[in-house]
C-alpha cells in the first residue's frame, strides 16, 4: 500500500505537466484557486510532524503554545499587515526584493540566509525516519527515496506538480490522525484517561521549559514573514480577496490539525513509558493499537505532511538558487539546475545534524537575525534605504552563529542579541 500511495503522488505530479512560460511554470501564472491556495498552503505549513510528537510526549500540551498559537499569531499579522503588501508589489521572491532595494551583495546574502531557511533536510530526515521504520532501510537511503518521490516530478511540472499532490496529500494528511484519534478515544477513553496516565505537567501550560526559550519561539514563529514558501504562495494567488479567505481558512485548518496531532501525543505520554521510545511516539503509538491496514493508512498519512514539504521547499530553494544563476538560459532550466544543487546540500545537512528540532532553531535564529527587521522596514516603507546594506544583513547572523558556537553565553538564547543588533543597525545605518 506505501509503495503504491508513493507511485500515485509521483504519477499525479508527472501528468498534465503542460506550461506556457517560466512564469506558468515557477508560480502557476499567479492563478491559484481558493481550494488550490488553502490545500497547498497548509500542507506546506507541516512537515515536521514526528517533531510535534517527540515534543508533545516529552513536554506535554505547551506544544500547543510553541508550534501552534505563536504561528497564529504570526499568521494573522501576515493575513492583515504584510500578505496584501507582497501580492500588491508584485513581490515574488524575497532575494529578488532585496536585490532590488539594497543591491547585489546584500541580495546574495539573503539568498545564503533563505537556503538555510528553506532547506528540506529536516523533513527528508523525518522521511527516513518513518521509511526506516517500516522497512529498515539505511538512513542514507530513505533519504535518496525521499528526494526520488518528492522531488523528482518537479523538474517536469514545476509549481503545478506540487498544486495537485497537495490536494491528495491534504486529504490524506487529516483522514490518518483522525483514524488514530477516533481509536484511542474508543480504547482508552477521554480526558479523565489522559489526566490519570500523562506525565505530571503534561496538561499544564506552565511548564518547566524555560521562558526565555519559550520567547525565542515566538521569535522564530515571526520566520513566517520570511518563508519563501510563504511569499511564493501569497504571490501566485489569484487575487486579494482568495489570498484573504486562503490565509483565514488555512489558519483555522491548522488549529484542526494542531488539536488531532498534539492529542495524538498525549495519548503516546499517557500509554508508552518514555524507556520503550525506539523512535517517533507515533510510530510506537500506531504500532500498539492500530490493526495492520489502519496502521499502514496511517503511516501513508505521515508520509504524506512531510512528502508535501519536502517538494515544496526544495521547489523555493531551487528558484532562490536559479534567481542567483547569471547566464542567457531561461529561468525554469536554472531552476532545474537549483534542484540539482538544493538535493545535494540537502543530503549535506542531512548527515551533519543528529535532530530536526535543531536545525529549525539554529537556522530560525540565524535567519530572523538577518533578515526579519530589515524585510519588514522595506515591505512598509518602500524609499527605506541603509547605507551599510552588507554589514546590516551579515552582522546579526554573525553574533547569532558566535552565540550559538559559545554555548549560549548568559543562558541567552542566540535570536535576543541577532535580534537586538539587528534593529540597532537598521535604525542606526538608515538615510
Amino acid at each position: 500500500m506505501i509503495i503504491i500511495y508513493l507511485f500515485i503522488i509521483l504519477l499525479f505530479g508527472l501528468i498534465k505537466n503542460n506550461y506556457n512560460s517560466d512564469e506558468d511554470f515557477i508560480f502557476s501564472s499567479r492563478k491559484l484557486t481558493l481550494p488550490a491556495f488553502v490545500a497547498t498552503f497548509v500542507t506546506t505549513w507541516y512537515g515536521g510532524i514526528l517533531e510535534v510528537g517527540r515534543f508533545t510526549f516529552e513536554n506535554g500540551i505547551i506544544t500547543w503554545i510553541i508550534f501552534g498559537f505563536f504561528y497564529y499569531i504570526a499568521a494573522i499579522l501576515l493575513l492583515v499587515f504584510i500578505a496584501p503588501k507582497i501580492h500588491k508589489n508584485n513581490i515574488n521572491t524575497i532575494p529578488g526584493y532585496f536585490h532590488r532595494n539594497f543591491g547585489y551583495i546584500p541580495g546574495v546574502i539573503s539568498s545564503i540566509i533563505i537556503l538555510l531557511l528553506s532547506s528540506p533536510a529536516p523533513y527528508l530526515m523525518i522521511f527516513a525516519s518513518i521509511f526506516n521504520h517500516v522497512y529498515d532501510i539505511n538512513y542514507i537511503y530513505s533519504i535518496f527515496i525521499g528526494l526520488f518521490f518528492s522531488v523528482s516530478y518537479i523538474m517536469l511540472g514545476g509549481f503545478k506538480s506540487i498544486i495537485r499532490t497537495d490536494k491528495i496529500q491534504f486529504i490524506l494528511m487529516y483522514t490518518g490522525f483522525i483514524i488514530i484519534l477516533i481509536k484511542l478515544y474508543i480504547n482508552f477513553g477521554g480526558i479523565s484517561f489522559l489526566s490519570n496516565n500523562a506525565p505530571d505537567g503534561h496538561l499544564e501550560f506552565s511548564n518547566k521549559l524555560p521562558i526565555g526559550y519559550l520567547i525565542s519561539w515566538l521569535f522564530i514563529s515571526m520566520i513566517t514573514f520570511i518563508d519563501p514558501n510563504i511569499f511564493h504562495r501569497v504571490y501566485s494567488a489569484k487575487n486579494q480577496k482568495i489570498l484573504s479567505k486562503g490565509i483565514l481558512f488555512s489558519i483555522v485548518f491548522w488549529i484542526i490539525f494542531d488539536f488531532l496531532t498534539i492529542s495524538t501525543g498525549l495519548y503516546a505520554s499517557a500509554i508508552i513509558k518514555s524507556s520503550d521510545i525506539t523512535s517517533s511516539p507515533y510510530l510506537i503509538l500506531s504500532d500498539m493499537i492500530l490493526s495492520p491496514y489502519l496502521q499502514v493508512f496511517f503511516i501513508i498519512s505521515l508520509l504524506s505532511i512531510v512528502m508535501s514539504t519536502i517538494d515544496s521547499f526544495t521547489f523555493t530553494s531551487a528558484i532562490t538558487i536559479g534567481n542567483e544563476i547569471k547566464n542567457k538560459k531561461s529561468m525554469k532550466f536554472n531552476t532545474k539546475i537549483g534542484l540539482l544543487i538544493t538535493s545535494i546540500i540537502a543530503i549535506v545537512i542531512c548527515i551533519s545534524f543528529n535532530k530536526v528540532i535543531d536545525i529549525w532553531y539554529i537556522f530560525g535564529s540565524i535567519g530572523a537575525s538577518s533578515l526579519l527587521i530589515p524585510l519588514i522596514k522595506i515591505i512598509f516603507n518602500t524609499d527605506y534605504k541603509i547605507n551599510y546594506p552588507t554589514m546590516t544583513l551579515i552582522m546579526p547572523a554573525a553574533i547569532a552563529s558566535i552565540w550559538i558556537y559559545l554555548g549560549y553565553p548568559y543562558n541567552v538564547d542566540p535570536i535576543f542579541p541577532g535580534m537586538l543588533s539587528s534593529f540597532i543597525l537598521t535604525n542606526h545605518f538608515t538615510n
